[in-house]
């Protein structure tokens, strides 16, 4: 059971691999599943493409953490309605012994019935984590990524790039501070299948798990970039918050916000009807369930590096950076992103969260083991 006693956490960032790019005929990637290379003896960006790529000012960086609010209560939502009745039931009978329910999960007064109040409950019930970031009984900073890098660009020996986490220590318990995602995942679902576990526990090990299993398809929570003269030292990019973006601040915001910024109804609506109704989508959801591997947190965030490498880290973006490392700039600069890496981003969003939806729905039944 955890003891109120005050404790302390900073947040950092980050874990991944994948094979050759090529990115444009200056940009070239090399890699296999432990890091990839970047060829530095490039040649100079003409200076109008240069100029059109970069500003000249930067914006202050904003740490973020995690699907926004909104995306947090999308998945949740779409994982609860996949769940039997009973499920349900044995669900919210858990979450209500939350040690923080009085104050933290109470529902908007506009919420038009009985069911979209069930569905916000579930929602926050994911999102807390985010809620427990002001309470520092509850808060974990590190458990919400993964640490070590998802692309390496240049000679690795010069960069300070962290070891991946090992197994859960034998004696992980609900209040142990340096946890990384998978390893925070794999004590909650102990916790929340143990029914001789304090109930207020179990509440707290159901949050954990709807957030995190979420973040584990976020690809910016899957590892960070490390690149030879600009993100060099244990953090790199903090899973690419520290690359300002024009559009919500950096690249990691903008990533957290693409399935919506904070709760709001209507939107929720709109979203979560757009992935129920969608052969398509629901299709990939059951997919990434039936995998080998489906339920496996390493797994997720193999996918999550693999799509940061592919997703976010594209020309567009190492384009720019590229002119710190040719010592054109001190740091990285605002990066003004296309309508189409925007409008792909959008799309890999909703796979990932379709795919997350399910994913939570199979460790929710898991753990509860309705009969």
């Amino acid at each position: 059971m955890i003891q109120k006693k005050t404790v302390q956490g900073a947040c950092p960032l980050h874990a991944g691999q994948s094979p050759q790019l090529t990115l444009s005929p200056q940009l070239t990637l090399f890699g296999d599943s432990q890091a990839l290379c970047y060829n530095l003896c490039m040649k100079p960006l003409n200076r109008l493409i240069a100029s059109a790529l970069i500003l000249v000012f930067l914006l202050p960086i904003q740490l973020c953490h995690a699907w926004s609010e909104g995306g947090h209560h999308l998945i949740a939502a779409v994982a609860f309605s996949l769940l039997t009745e009973k499920e349900q039931a044995e669900l919210i009978s858990v979450l209500q012994k939350h040690p923080r329910y009085a104050e933290d999960f109470v529902p908007p007064e506009k919420l038009p019935n009985e069911e979209e109040k069930i569905r916000w409950l579930v929602g926050r019930s994911g999102y807390w984590p985010d809620v427990a970031r002001r309470q520092p009984i509850y808060h974990r900073s590190t458990w919400h990524y993964e640490l070590g890098p998802s692309l390496v660009i240049g000679d690795r020996t010069k960069l300070l790039v962290p070891d991946r986490p090992g197994a859960l220590p034998v004696d992980a318990t609900l209040e142990t501070q340096e946890l990384h995602i998978a390893q925070a995942i794999q004590l909650c679902r102990k916790v929340l299948s143990d029914k001789t576990q304090d109930a207020g526990d179990r509440a707290l090990a159901l949050c954990w798990i709807g957030h995190l299993v979420a973040d584990s398809h976020q690809p910016c929570h899957a590892g960070s970039l490390y690149m030879e003269g600009v993100f060099e030292k244990k953090d790199g990019d903090r899973g690419a918050n520290s690359i300002p973006t024009k559009q919500r601040q950096n690249m990691h915001a903008l990533w957290d916000q693409l399935l919506g910024q904070d709760f709001a109804l209507r939107t929720t609506r709109q979203r979560y009807a757009e992935i129920v109704t969608s052969p398509e989508l629901t299709a990939r959801g059951e997919q990434a369930l039936s995998l080998a591997g489906g339920l496996d947190p390493q797994v997720w965030l193999e996918e999550s590096r693999k799509l940061a490498v592919e997703q976010v880290y594209t020309p567009e973006v190492l384009e720019p950076l590229n002119v710190v490392v040719r010592a054109l700039a001190e740091k990285p600069q605002e990066i003004t992103l296309s309508e189409a890496y925007l409008k792909n981003a959008g799309k890999v969003a909703q796979v990932r969260a379709t795919e997350a939806a399910y994913r939570l729905a199979g460790v929710w039944r898991e753990c509860l083991s309705v009969q």
